[in-house]
């Protein structure tokens, strides 16, 4: 078999906070000691990690070839974006960023950040998410959550936002206009009622510098969490849940304006261009289609890391867990029969005319996918 060549893709703006020299006094040393085959690439500019791994792995051939992104989410972002479509391609992550919400499932920065076991780490096939022609390793959403990553990178210009706090102050600017989309939205071919706070596909478990979006994901389960925000109620009484229980505790999905699928397709059509969030990445679209892609990449899992034993003993498992009110019918009376819903969602005019329909709802048909 061919000797493994390791290429490390350096963010050199990442991680401005940080002291390490990352590539003097962690790769250069662990690739050393090891005697492996390695080259180290300073990305030029946005993009430039997506093309030298693609080209790279390309030019390799068969030759198995490994590539860390020492950055960001990004950097992931790009290296993932690059190495996907190569069968000899593998992902290994250095963590240099703020995020690094991928990793949590598999270790802590320690573990990440010591070079020699990402070296020595074992390669794991993961899922991933095509979104529209993009490819996330992690997650990907459209409504208030997207609109915020949109501005987050402003909020690292306030002095002394790092990590999270950035995604917060982004938040409270968000809070007046960025919390009702009327999105029309299928899962698996499914419609599911709005109007929508937000949308998310999710691959793993965090988001947004330690959201814990998904709490029952897996990356590896062939299956993708959907969690789904209706926005049923007035925003002065969602903000007690959104900027507790949604972005620090991380139990949001025990309430009943929170929906939550297990599938293998999600496509939310927006009826105006809405900011969109794929992996950290921002941009504008009309229509998101979310698809799951089987053992899309492989991942490095770091010599040392839990992540195998916790699986074998059922620490780690993607069973979801159920709270009263989020059973059916109860969930729906706690969401529909409110002032808000009766009249701003549905019309003054309906307040005593309702579909009988209304309260007719269904689980999604795909036997493959459930919902809370």
């Amino acid at each position: 078999m061919a000797e493994l060549k390791h290429y490390f893709v350096v963010n050199p703006v990442s991680g401005k906070n940080i002291t390490i020299d990352f590539v003097n006094d962690l790769i250069i040393p662990a690739c050393e000691k090891l005697g492996v085959d390695y080259e180290i690439y300073e990305t030029k500019q946005a993009g430039d990690g997506i093309r030298f791994v693609d080209e790279t792995a390309t030019k390799m051939g068969n030759k198995p070839c490994r590539f860390y992104a020492v950055g960001g989410d990004g950097t992931l972002y790009e290296v993932v974006n690059g190495a996907y479509g190569h069968d000899n391609a593998e992902v290994g992550v250095i963590p240099k960023g703020s995020g690094n919400d991928w990793i949590r499932l598999f270790g802590d920065l320690e573990l990440f950040r010591n070079v020699e076991a990402e070296l020595k780490g074992t390669p794991h096939k993961v899922d991933c998410i095509k979104a529209n022609d993009e490819i996330a390793i992690n997650q990907a959403s459209l409504g208030f959550d997207a609109e915020v990553c949109a501005r987050q990178a402003a909020m690292k210009n306030v002095p002394g936002a790092v990590g999270h706090v950035t995604y917060l102050l982004a938040g409270f600017t968000c809070m007046l206009t960025k919390t009702w989309f009327d999105f029309k939205v299928t899962i698996d071919g499914q419609e599911i009622r709005g109007p929508f706070i937000q949308c998310v596909g999710a691959n793993s478990r965090w988001y947004g510098s330690g959201i814990k979006e998904a709490p029952f994901a897996m990356p590896d389960d062939h299956m993708l969490d959907f969690v789904i925000f209706r926005r049923t109620s007035s925003w002065p009484a969602m903000v007690y849940p959104m900027m507790v229980n949604w972005q620090m505790k991380g139990d949001h999905v025990k309430y009943s304006f929170v929906e939550y699928y297990r599938g293998k397709k999600m496509v939310i059509e927006t009826k105006k261009p809405s900011q969109t969030n794929i992996d950290g990445e921002c941009h504008e679209v009309d229509t998101l289609t979310l698809e799951l892609v089987e053992d899309g990449l492989t991942f490095v899992v770091p010599e040392g890391s839990a992540y195998f034993d916790n699986k074998a003993r059922g620490i780690l498992n993607n069973g979801i867990k159920k709270s009263l009110r989020n059973r059916r019918p109860f969930k729906y009376m706690l969401a529909e029969y409110n002032p808000f819903s009766m009249i701003v969602n549905k019309g003054i005019l309906k307040l005593f005319s309702m579909d009988r329909n209304y309260l007719n709802f269904t689980k999604l048909k795909n036997h493959n996918t459930f919902g809370l």
